[in-house]
C-alpha cells in the first residue's frame, strides 16, 4: 500500500504543477482560461494577477507532495507527515473549490481524488504495518 500511496502522491503533485502551468505560464491562452469558465481576453487579463498567484500555490503544493515523497526514502514517518498534510490542503481545496464554483464540475475531481487515494493507502499501510 505504501508504494501505492507514493505513486498517487505523485500523480497529485504532477496535476499541480499542470494547474500552475495553466494558471501561472498559459493563462492568457483562450484555450486555457476557457477550460476555467473564462469566456474572454479582457477577463482574463482582468484576473491575470490573481490566477498566477493560485498558480504559485499550486506549483508550492506540488514541491511539498514531491519533497515528502523524496523524504519518504529517507524516513518513512517524516515523508509521511508531509504527504499527508499536503494532500489534507490539496483535498480542502478541491472542496472549497467544488462549493465555491459549481459549473466547474471537474476540475475539484481532478484536484482531490489523487492526493485522497494516497492519503486512503497511507492509512491502509498504516494499519496493516501497526
Amino acid at each position: 500500500m505504501f508504494n501505492t500511496a507514493r505513486i498517487f502522491a505523485g500523480i497529485a503533485g504532477i496535476i499541480h504543477v499542470l494547474f500552475f502551468l495553466m494558471e501561472s505560464v498559459f493563462w492568457l491562452n483562450p484555450a486555457i482560461h476557457s477550460v476555467f469558465l473564462i469566456d474572454n481576453l479582457a477577463d482574463a487579463q482582468l484576473l491575470d494577477v490573481y490566477v498566477k498567484n493560485q498558480g504559485y500555490y499550486n506549483l508550492f503544493l506540488a514541491i511539498g507532495m514531491f519533497v515528502g515523497i523524496w523524504l519518504t526514502t529517507r524516513n518513512k514517518q517524516t515523508g509521511s507527515a508531509i504527504i499527508i498534510y499536503t494532500c489534507l490542503v490539496m483535498i480542502g481545496a478541491a472542496v472549497v473549490l467544488r462549493l465555491t464554483i459549481p459549473d466547474m464540475t471537474s476540475g475539484p475531481y481532478i484536484q482531490g481524488v489523487a492526493p485522497l487515494i494516497a492519503l486512503i493507502a497511507l492509512q491502509l499501510d498504516r494499519r496493516a504495518t501497526a
